[in-house]
């Protein structure tokens, strides 16, 4: 299982260079999410969600198309009281699986430790050796489509 998350990393190191329309940092990488305009006609949003985390000038990025309703993340220590960058990304209907879909990146290495899904968060808690946070601040990918000029219609 691990190979597959290293793949993942290795996959993803990639910079970016879009802006960001939330940041912070976390052991000393950025961190942040950008939101762009894409055009696809099944898509619900049509808004492209980019998590970023950034150091040295290397890069470790997600990428969300669809099926994302809110995204947000914390900086916490994990049981080595190492900072560890732990994130949501989920749907929000009635089907869809909010205390689930967790996702957590080192900020040191930029290693993805665990990509979001519905059925994670018994995993989460044991790669952060800990009880998961409350994320406080959720982005709501409707308002950032309205931000981007996107009807939701």
């Amino acid at each position: 299982m691990m190979r597959i998350f290293v793949g993942i990393c290795i996959a993803f190191l990639i910079p970016t260079a879009a802006a960001a329309n939330e940041s912070f940092s976390c052991g000393g990488a950025a961190v942040e999410f950008s939101f762009s305009k894409i055009d696809a006609k099944d898509m619900v949003h049509n808004v492209q969600t980019v998590i970023s985390v950034s150091r040295e000038g290397r890069s470790t990025t997600l990428h969300y198309d669809d099926g994302v309703d809110f995204i947000g993340a914390t900086c916490v220590p994990n049981l080595r009281s190492e900072p560890t960058i732990v994130f949501q990304v989920y749907c929000g209907g009635s089907g869809c699986k909010d205390l689930e879909n967790w996702g957590i990146i080192d900020p040191k290495t930029l290693l993805v430790r665990l990509v979001p899904n519905d059925w994670n968060r018994a995993d989460a808690v044991k790669i952060l050796g800990r009880p998961l946070p409350k994320i406080d601040h959720m982005i709501s990918i409707d308002r950032e489509a309205e931000d981007l000029g996107i009807s939701s219609d």
